[in-house]
């Protein structure tokens, strides 16, 4: 008794000398450190080897054991710690608890023996041994034993002020089901499990824990999951089901429970096994009336999420980060945090957005790792309370997005970039909002140029440089391409002043009005003599190489196919057949008059363009139109490649001027390799025309 008094007062005096100041080694057994917080007395023992609790004034209030070797608890071991709350044994090597273990713990109010060797085989927990325990609200035993035999006793059942109990769990034919036992436990609120092997979830695997608002199973092997699972669970709030390999249909069994369970938090971390495709509007259904907050499905290898209705009403945060995700876009009404780090969208949101309406109420995004090269224009309108965007850690080279209407941004990230400057109309922006908000920017990791070209950049990074995160760490490329550090700014600032300061701006506007007037002078007279160059340039080519026609070495039934579009009916018939079938007695297929009724079209024009020595294609914007005469181009490009030995049976006449960018690709890039002619509609032109025509 003298002794417990001594230590008492040693204690005493150890307290009010460390009071407000770091730990020290306890007077009372110099293996343990002693410190006082938030006026509780804490007494740390651990990783000093003890095998056998020690002795300790009946005043302290946090008893710390972990990481020693103690095996068994004897009788009495704590029966002076009357005060002690919290008592923390987990990583020893226990593999037995006495009877009166815990006596004298009438106040423990959290008791942790995690990580130890208790259990069934060793007959650990003898009948009783909690009794003390009136006070016990939060219990921690798991893994102990892989048989999970704590979840089958009633060794725990009387521990009536429980509020949270973490056990191993084994289903097995001798322990089917939770205990009965644990229906008593009506404060417990709290179910997390350490070993946990599951046969399967049914509405019998938690029949006897109605009142729970927490419940983790993660990491449980589970073979089954049946219809029911959670459907008694009226008070759940929280449920982790994370790192089990689930598949498709168990996941939309236990989902389909909350039509009718209300449910907060879904934390569904690394559940699925494989890649998979989840019917997300099914999903989201089932969950629409649940009131869910918060759903984290993190790490599943999702591919893509596009939903075609809203997202449940009451969702505030989505976690999709470190998925496959290629496409991704919904409706977020109420969302309020997206996070969509580590995944692959930088293309989809380069023409896309996230969101297919506006979403008023997020406040935090995060893109960070999604190979983003720029985003689209408009990705971010509509959030007027956003405040947070992570961009950090892509290929961003500049601010290709609006983000003018944010004024609530506080934080915009885009650490660990490509990023150049920012361009007049980003730093205008930026400015705005700085006016009205306390906007922070991190550009750290970025390859920043200090040069003429973004001199503007470095002096509006000047007088703004209290918005930027760390600028004392920020480089930048100088104009000889060695690398500075930019801070200070305005020395940087001032010797870009003396060595932009040129005539480079006004030797450049002279030098582009020269080529601008040099470029007009000659593209007007190209065009007022456009069609005499083009007389000269064919008599000279006529006068030099002349055109010699490939020998036929078969027989067909029309010297050439005609395709044009019916808006030219009148172009065929009063030049076309005069000048090739009349004047110079070729025979000519001519759609209107040469096909066979009843034949099918596409039949008809194969047949005409096998029969024909060459197709003659008239090219106007009605023909690039028309569906049937670009078959006839395709078939006769076919034919030429596939039926005709590579020979060009192809011969364009642009009737009209049509720009490149009009044409098609492959009808781009024929005649960019083959010989094409254009209409002149003029009396010395035609002449040319006509005579080139002739000689196909």
């Amino acid at each position: 008794m003298v002794n417990i008094l001594f230590f008492c007062i040693l204690l005493t005096i150890t307290i009010l000398f460390v009071k407000n100041t770091t730990s020290i080694h306890c007077v009372f057994d110099r293996r343990c450190l002693c410190y006082i917080k938030a006026d509780l007395q804490y007494v740390n023992c651990s990783y000093t080897n003890l095998t056998s609790v020690p002795s300790l004034p009946s005043t302290v209030n946090v008893l710390n054991l972990k990481y020693n070797r103690i095996i068994l608890l004897s009788n009495g071991s704590f029966k002076n710690l009357k005060h002690l709350l919290e008592l923390d044994l987990s990583w020893n090597k226990l593999k037995r608890l006495e009877l009166g273990s815990f006596t004298g713990l009438s106040n423990l109010q959290k008791l942790k023996l995690e990580h130890n060797n208790l259990s069934l085989k060793w007959k650990s927990f003898p009948l009783g041994v909690f009794g003390p325990l009136k006070s016990l609200r939060h219990l921690n035993a798991k893994y102990n034993d892989r048989d999970g035999f704590l979840a089958c006793t009633n060794v725990i059942t009387n521990l009536k002020q429980l509020e949270k109990l973490e056990i191993d769990v084994d289903e097995s034919p001798d322990c089917p089901n939770i205990d009965k036992g644990f229906s008593n436990l009506t404060n417990l609120k709290s179910f997390r499990t350490g070993y946990c092997d599951f046969t399967y979830l049914s509405s019998y695997t938690f029949e006897n824990m109605k009142y729970l608002q927490f419940i983790d199973i993660s990491r449980c092997s589970i073979s089954e999951v049946h219809d029911g699972s959670f459907q008694d669970q009226k008070q759940l709030k929280v449920l982790n089901i994370s790192h089990i390999n689930f598949d498709i249909y168990d996941i939309s069994t236990i989902v389909e429970n909350f039509r009718s369970t209300p449910i907060q938090k879904l934390i569904m971390t690394r559940t699925l096994r494989d890649t998979v495709s989840l019917a997300w509007d099914d999903f989201f259904n089932c969950l629409k009336q649940s009131g869910i907050k918060e759903l984290q499905m993190g790490g599943n290898s999702f591919v893509y999420v596009i939903v075609k209705y809203p997202l449940p009403p009451t969702l505030e945060i989505f976690d999709l980060s470190y998925n496959n995700l290629n496409k991704f876009q919904f409706e977020m009404p109420n969302l309020m945090q997206l996070k969509l780090q580590n995944n692959g969208l930088g293309k989809f949101l380069a023409s896309n957005r996230y969101s297919k309406q506006s979403s008023k109420r997020l406040e935090y995004v995060d893109l960070s790792f999604n190979v983003i090269h720029k985003l689209h224009f408009t990705i971010f309108h509509d959030h007027p309370k956003l405040k947070t965007i992570n961009l950090s850690y892509n290929i961003l080279t500049d601010i290709s997005f609006d983000f003018s209407t944010l004024r609530s941004l506080e934080m915009l990230n885009l650490s660990h970039n490509k990023i150049l400057a920012f361009s007049e109309e980003s730093r205008n922006a930026i400015s705005n909002i700085a006016k009205s908000s306390s906007l922070k920017i991190d550009l750290s990791k970025n390859n920043l140029q200090c040069g003429c070209n973004t001199f503007p950049f470095i002096q509006w990074m000047l007088e703004n440089r209290y918005i930027f995160i760390g600028i004392d760490t920020y480089r930048c490329n100088w104009m000889n391409n060695s690398v500075i550090t930019i801070f200070p700014l305005r020395p940087i600032v001032l010797q870009l002043e003396k060595e932009c300061t040129s005539y480079t701006v006004l030797i450049a506007c002279i030098t582009s009005g020269i080529a601008l007037s040099c470029v007009v002078l000659v593209g007007g007279l190209a065009y007022r003599y456009r069609w005499r160059l083009r007389y000269v340039y064919h008599m000279t080519r006529s006068k030099y190489k002349r055109y010699r026609p490939i020998l036929d070495e078969g027989h067909y039934t029309y010297d050439a196919f005609i395709s044009y579009s019916d808006e030219e009916q009148e172009f065929l018939l009063k030049d076309i057949i005069p000048n090739l079938e009349q004047k110079e007695i070729l025979k000519l297929c001519i759609h209107q008059r040469d096909f066979l009724p009843g034949e099918d079209i596409t039949q008809n024009i194969t047949n005409a363009i096998h029969e024909s020595k060459k197709t003659v294609c008239i090219i106007t914007r009605s023909f690039l139109d028309s569906y049937y005469c670009m078959f006839e181009f395709n078939m006769a490009r076919m034919e030429s490649i596939y039926s005709r030995g590579g020979q060009n049976i192809l011969f364009l006449v642009f009737l009209e001027q049509i720009r490149p960018s009009e044409l098609p690709l492959v009808m781009l890039e024929l005649v960019q390799k083959q010989s094409y002619i254009e209409y002149p509609n003029d009396e010395q032109g035609n002449v040319v025309f006509w005579d080139k025509i002739k000689e196909l």
